[in-house]
């Protein structure tokens, strides 16, 4: 239970956060935040890979904060169902004025499990989820992108993604 509220406690710093970015970034015309659905392999402990769709969410800057849920469901039958809510926070290598590129996250939150068979998990019904990330992001003329990435981190293995969404 402490740790709901511990996590419900950073979700709302993260908001405060981004809309304090939002507020001094006005000024300019270049979006803001933006947003994308999200499709992912990822193999969480020993079990096989699973398949995982979700949604990001996250200020649109050179240096930036976001939040991401994800929903994973197994490639076979009785093994472990995983939903994993993170907030991140990413920069755009090298550093100029562009948000498109080669980016690097970090991400922490937590993750869910949900098993229909006994399995080896870190936690019995969760854990803590922290990460790096590793992507590109290709700019589809000035509001679209779509994001190939990489990651590794704990509860989980290792993980390959894509996001494409668009920039407001």
């Amino acid at each position: 239970m402490g740790e709901g509220i511990a996590l419900i406690k950073r979700i709302a710093v993260f908001i405060i956060i981004s809309i304090s970015v939002s507020v001094m970034h006005a000024q300019t015309d270049q979006p803001l935040f933006f947003a994308a659905p999200v499709a992912e392999v990822v193999w969480y402990g020993i079990t096989p890979p699973s398949m995982g769709l979700g949604f990001a969410l996250g200020t649109e800057d050179i240096v930036s904060m976001g939040l991401k849920g994800i929903y994973t469901m197994p490639f076979s039958q009785n093994d472990v169902t995983v939903f994993e809510i993170t907030i991140f926070l990413r920069i755009y290598l090298p550093i100029t004025d562009t948000v498109s590129g080669l980016f690097a996250q970090l991400t922490y939150g937590a993750a869910i499990f949900s098993a229909d068979a006994p399995v080896s998990l870190p936690a019995e019904g969760g854990a803590f989820s922290i990460g790096l990330t590793a992507g590109w992001r290709f700019l589809l003329g000035s509001r679209y992108f779509a994001e190939p990435y990489i990651r590794v981190g704990y509860p989980y293995y290792g993980g390959a993604g894509l996001c494409a969404g668009v920039r407001f």
